[in-house]
């Protein structure tokens, strides 16, 4: 595979912002992205935030989380 050991010995010469770059946009190519799915995160992720910000969510310490599943 001499074309794919140029690529990657390209890559590797890369800052790693723009390894990052390379690795999202592969991914995307393999899963492309459902803006239904993205939209319907972004609302979730809204709504976590304002429900923490407002004191209406339990929160865990790390610590604890650690020590349940004994990481």
């Amino acid at each position: 595979m001499p074309k794919l050991d140029s690529i990657l010995s390209d890559i590797f010469m890369l800052s790693d912002a723009e390894k990052l770059l390379i690795v999202d946009k592969t991914l995307t190519s393999l899963h492309p992205v459902n803006k239904g799915v993205d939209a319907a995160w972004a609302q979730e992720a809204e709504e976590r935030v304002n429900a923490f910000t407002k004191g209406n969510i339990e929160t865990i310490e790390t610590k604890e989380i650690f020590e349940k599943y004994d990481i």
